[in-house]
C-alpha cells in the first residue's frame, strides 16, 4: 500500500547553494506532518524569491524530516512526484494547483483560507476604484470559478477559518474546519501566569493594549493611531504596543512623533514569535486591538487567545466565527474607530469582565493549540486516504 503524503504548500523555496531559504512557519508544519503522518512525507515547493518570504531561514534539505523538491514557479508537477502518493495536499490559493483535480490518481485534498469576498475586498483596499481594480476583479472572479470546479472534483478540503468553511464545505465530500495557530501546548499561558495577569488587570492600572501583525491597511494598522487618539481624548490611561512591520510603519512613526503619542504608543518592529512576542503578550498585555478589515483566518486570533488576552475586533466574518466559539471579546462595527475606542473604555472600566474574557480566551486557545489542530488535520488526511 502506498503511504506517502505529498504536500504542495502555497509558500515558495529559494535555493541558495546546497541549502534552501524557507519560511520558518512552513518548516514547522512540515516537521509536524513528518511526526504525525504514518509514512513518508514529500514536499514540493515552487522556486521563488527571498522577498516573498518574510520570516525565513536557511535549511539543509538533508536536515529536514521530509523529502524536499523544488519545482518551477509555474510547474504543475514533475516526474514521479505523485507515483507513490496515498494522498495529495495542495494549495487552494494557488491557481496552478487547480489542474491537479481530475488528473491525479491519488485522493486530492485542498487547503483554503481566502474566500472570494475577501479577495475582492483586498483588491479594493489596494487598488481603490480604478481600472486596475476592475481588471483584477474580473481575473479574481474567473479564478474563483476554476477554484470551485477544482474543489468539486477533489476528495476533501481543509478550511482554515469559518468563512472558508462556510463558503466551500458543500463542494466536497470531506470538509474540515481548522483554526491556524503557531502556539504549541507548551507555550499556552499557564495557571500561574494567568493568575498574575488577572491580578494586574484588577489593580486598575493603565490598560495595556497590543497589536501584532503586518502594518498594512488590510490589517487595519492605519486605524491603530486614530483609536489611540480617541482614547487620549476620552482620558483613558493606557499604553499601546505595536509589533510588526509593513508599508505603514514609517508614517505611523512620524505621526507618533508629531502628535506626542510616544509616551503611550511604542512601535517595536517585528519580533521573534516564541522568544519575544509570546512572553510580551503573556506577561504585559491586557487587551488586543484587532482592526482587521478582511475576513482571512489570521493565526493572530488563536495565538492571542493562547496568551490569555481578550480581543476587541472589527466585526469581520473570521472574528465572528471565533466569537461564536467562546466569549473572548467584543465585536465592533467595521471601520468604526469610535466603536473600538468605546469598547476598550468599557472593558477598562469593568475589570471583572476583562478578567472573565481573559479566562475564556485562555481556555479557547488551549482547545485549539498547534498540536491539537494539526492532529485533527492529519486524522482527516488519513480518513481521505483510507489509512
Amino acid at each position: 500500500m502506498t503511504r506517502t503524503l505529498v504536500v504542495l504548500p502555497s509558500v515558495s523555496a529559494v535555493p541558495e547553494g546546497d541549502a534552501l531559504f524557507l519560511d520558518r512557519k512552513a518548516v514547522e508544519g512540515l516537521q509536524a506532518y513528518a511526526r504525525l503522518w504514518p509514512g513518508p512525507v514529500r514536499c514540493a515547493m515552487r522556486a521563488g524569491q527571498r522577498h516573498d518570504i518574510a520570516f525565513g531561514s536557511l535549511y539543509k534539505p538533508q536536515d529536514l524530516p521530509v523529502e524536499m523538491r523544488v519545482i518551477g514557479p509555474d510547474a504543475l508537477a514533475e516526474p514521479g512526484l505523485f507515483d507513490d502518493a496515498a494522498v495529495i495536499l495542495a494549495a487552494g490559493d494557488i491557481h496552478t494547483d487547480f489542474t491537479l483535480a481530475g488528473t491525479v490518481s491519488a485522493p486530492l485534498v485542498y487547503i483554503i483560507e481566502y474566500t472570494l469576498a475577501t479577495r475582492l475586498r483586498i483588491n479594493r483596499l489596494y487598488n481603490g476604484l480604478s481600472v486596475q481594480m476592475a481588471k483584477s476583479g474580473v481575473w479574481t472572479i474567473g479564478m474563483e470559478r476554476r477554484r470551485r470546479r477544482a474543489f468539486a472534483r477533489s476528495q476533501g478540503l481543509q478550511c482554515n477559518g469559518t468563512p472558508a468553511f462556510n463558503a466551500y464545505r458543500r463542494l466536497t465530500p470531506a470538509p474540515l474546519l481548522y483554526l491556524d495557530t503557531r502556539t504549541s501546548d507548551a507555550k499556552q499561558i499557564g495557571a500561574e501566569a494567568l493568575a498574575e495577569k488577572h491580578r494586574q488587570m484588577r489593580t486598575g492600572g493603565p490598560l495595556r493594549i497590543a497589536f501584532s501583525g503586518r502594518l498594512e491597511r488590510m490589517k487595519g494598522a492605519d486605524h491603530l493611531l486614530p483609536v489611540a487618539d480617541a482614547l487620549v481624548r476620552a482620558g483613558l490611561d493606557f499604553t499601546l504596543d505595536v509589533y510588526g512591520d509593513g508599508d505603514l510603519r514609517a508614517g505611523m512613526a512620524a505621526r507618533i512623533a508629531a502628535t506626542g503619542l510616544g509616551n503611550r504608543v511604542t512601535l517595536h518592529g517585528p519580533v521573534p514569535f516564541e522568544e519575544a512576542l509570546i512572553p510580551a503578550m503573556t506577561a504585559r498585555t491586557d487587551l488586543f486591538l484587532c482592526c482587521h478589515r478582511q475576513s482571512d483566518p489570521s493565526c493572530t486570533y488563536m495565538e492571542t487567545l493562547s496568551c490569555g488576552v481578550p480581543i476587541v475586533g472589527y466585526n469581520n466574518a473570521a472574528f465572528r466565527g471565533i466569537t461564536r466559539l467562546g466569549e473572548i471579546g467584543p465585536r465592533v462595527p467595521m471601520d468604526s474607530v469610535d466603536g473600538a475606542a468605546a469598547a476598550i473604555i468599557s472593558l477598562s472600566n469593568d475589570r471583572a469582565r476583562l478578567v472573565a474574557l481573559s479566562t475564556n480566551a485562555a481556555a479557547l486557545g488551549r482547545e485549539h493549540s498547534f498540536e491539537r489542530e494539526f492532529e485533527r488535520r492529519i486524522d482527516h488526511l488519513r480518513q481521505v486516504a483510507g489509512l
